[in-house]
């Protein structure tokens, strides 16, 4: 009994920097959850490209120009297309990732407390707490534990970066005081 007390009132305490590092793998753990919606999108994206192409085809046809001239003008319009969105995509979430370490970059190191009450987090100016109503859920990297929000899309993410444990062993405490709390998604890693 005295035991599972002492367990209970355990905290663990993490000290950081947050890293574009640890960000980026926050971001990449959060959308795992999102896979298949991602894989939607990709299939839809590609269904509009040749729905694109078929109603230029269409247009294209209409006059009395060769065929493989249209054919292959379309196609080119078309994978042109698909190459812009394909640069633009990773560039774009690149800016959003700076942007987001801009901003915690400049909330200097951050203490982060975690026990059964849930998440404290202290910074040069801010000061946070957060019951584990808010993060049902987490994720484990190799690097991180990523508490996650209970909503399909888990909009709200609080990184703890494994580097800022005092010691290794914490990284077992703090695991334990998660699955306490909060349901573990995802794989491991």
């Amino acid at each position: 009994m005295a035991e599972d007390q002492d367990v209970a009132t355990q905290s663990v305490e993490l000290v950081y920097r947050p890293s574009m590092a640890d960000i980026s793998s926050a971001v990449r753990a959060r959308g795992r959850l999102n896979r298949r919606k991602y894989a939607l999108r990709i299939a839809l994206s590609f269904g509009l490209l040749f729905v694109v192409m078929a109603v230029g085809l269409y247009f294209v046809l209409g006059d009395s120009g060769s065929i493989l001239v249209s054919v292959v003008s379309v196609a080119l319009a078309t994978l042109a297309g698909a190459v812009a969105g394909a640069v633009a995509y990773p560039v774009a979430r690149r800016v959003q990732l700076r942007a987001i370490h801009r901003f915690a970059e400049a909330q200097g190191e951050c203490r982060t407390t975690v026990d059964d009450a849930g998440l404290r987090i202290k910074a040069a100016d801010a000061e946070s707490a957060f019951n584990w109503a808010l993060y049902p859920r987490y994720m484990e990297t190799e690097d991180l534990f990523v508490a996650l929000s209970r909503d399909k899309n888990a909009v709200g993410v609080a990184m703890l970066p494994k580097r800022g444990l005092r010691d290794p062993a914490d990284a077992d405490r703090l695991r334990a005081i998660l699955d306490r709390h909060a349901l573990r998604v995802g794989r491991r890693g």
